[in-house]
Order: structure tokens, then C-alpha cells, then sequence
């Protein structure tokens, strides 16, 4: 008896090991993003923040098995070395105490790694939720005044969460490395944001918009 008790124990321990560490994902992207509003309000982010996201890169380095149980860029592996990489580059940069911009510039490169990675998970878990959803076409490659306007849209729409949590749900698709969605929604101009109902249907769209003052009050508005 004894001995079929721990087997049953045994399996059900091998079974939840084997499921998507979704909470790792999350709790990574919400790392990001806290580092993300650090550098929005031109401050430095919390060295154990940047301790914190390093051990989170290493925990998903460790799933070996996580491309085959999530949706990811097909080449979650070199993928995710790539973003461990830029990590380690900015963390002894960091150590050198440069400009924040500098650094935000240096951030920004593990910040899209990161969605390029996993811009296709979170896209299936938008389209789940029941709140208001925006997907944010963004892109990993381009000249640098797309690429922080980018990065300035992501971090401010992460701004907006954090302060209204309850709100919206949200996705950034890399166009770099999913253009078929580009294509499939029509998405011309990058950055672009659409804001979609709670059955996925789009009610408004936003391209290039330099300032997200207009985006924001558009979300508090329909509540």
C-alpha cells in the first residue's frame, strides 16, 4: 500500500513539472516592465530588480522543454540566449553607472529579445481574457527612431497597467519575427496599437503616435 501511495505521488509531481511555468513567464515580463518604467521616468532601476531578472532568465533557460509545451518563436533556444546575452551586457554596464539613457538603449535590447520570444504566448492569453485587450505591433530591428518609439509606447501602456491592473490585458507582437499577423491584421506602420473587445473583435487602431497621451485616454475612457 505504501509503496502505491508514493508512486501515485511520484506521478502526480512529474506531471505538474511538466506543465508551462506560465507563472515564471509572467513573473518575468513583469520584471521587464518594472525596469521598463524605471528608465520612463529617467531613473535608474533597483539593482535587485536587475539581480531578480537574471535569475528569471536562467530559471526559463532551464526548461528545456518549454518550446514544445507554449507558444514561442520557433527558435526559443538561440532565442533565449540571445536575451541572456544582452542581460549580461547591460548588468556590467549597469555596474559602470552610465547615463540612464545610455542605458535604458542598452535594456532595450533584452526588452525586445524577450518579446520576440514570447510575444505569441502572451498573444494566445490575450485572446482569452475577458477585459480590454491591446496588442502592440512592435518591432526588433529598424532604425533607432522606430525602435524608441517602440519601446516608449510598450513601457508606457506597461506604465498604464500597473496603475490600472484590472483595466486591460495586453501582447507585443515583434513584426521582425511574426509578420504574418502584421500581415494578417493589416498593420502598415510600425509601432502600431490596436485595441480589440472582449471577443477579440478591434474597435480602434493607433499608428505611429508619437505621444500616447491620445491611446491612454482612449482606454480610461471606455471602462
Amino acid at each position: 500500500m505504501l509503496l502505491r501511495l508514493l508512486s501515485i505521488i511520484l506521478i502526480f509531481t512529474s506531471s505538474i513539472k511538466t506543465e508551462p511555468p506560465a507563472d515564471l513567464i509572467k513573473e518575468t515580463r513583469e520584471k521587464i516592465a518594472q525596469i521598463n518604467i524605471s528608465f520612463l521616468k529617467n531613473d535608474y532601476p533597483e539593482a535587485a530588480s536587475i539581480n531578480k531578472l537574471g535569475k528569471l532568465l536562467n530559471k526559463l533557460k532551464q526548461e528545456k522543454k518549454l518550446s514544445k509545451t507554449i507558444s514561442v518563436n520557433k527558435d526559443f533556444e538561440n532565442g533565449l540566449v540571445k536575451a541572456i546575452d544582452p542581460y549580461k551586457t547591460f548588468e556590467k554596464f549597469f555596474q559602470s553607472k552610465p547615463e540612464v539613457d545610455t542605458l535604458k538603449k542598452t535594456f532595450r535590447v533584452v526588452n525586445n529579445e524577450f518579446n520576440s520570444l514570447f510575444g505569441n504566448y502572451f498573444l494566445d492569453e490575450l485572446r482569452k481574457s475577458t477585459k480590454i485587450k491591446i496588442i502592440i505591433f512592435s518591432t526588433s530591428i529598424s532604425c533607432e527612431c522606430t525602435l524608441e518609439m517602440c519601446y516608449k509606447q510598450e513601457t508606457e501602456i506597461q506604465k498604464l497597467q500597473k496603475e490600472n491592473p484590472d483595466l486591460f490585458d495586453y501582447a507585443v507582437i515583434d513584426t521582425w519575427v511574426n509578420s504574418e499577423l502584421q500581415q494578417k491584421h493589416g498593420v502598415g506602420f510600425i509601432p502600431t496599437i490596436l485595441i480589440l473587445d472582449s471577443k477579440n473583435k478591434e474597435v480602434k487602431r493607433f499608428e505611429r503616435e508619437e505621444s500616447v497621451n491620445e491611446i491612454i485616454n482612449y482606454i480610461l475612457n471606455i471602462k
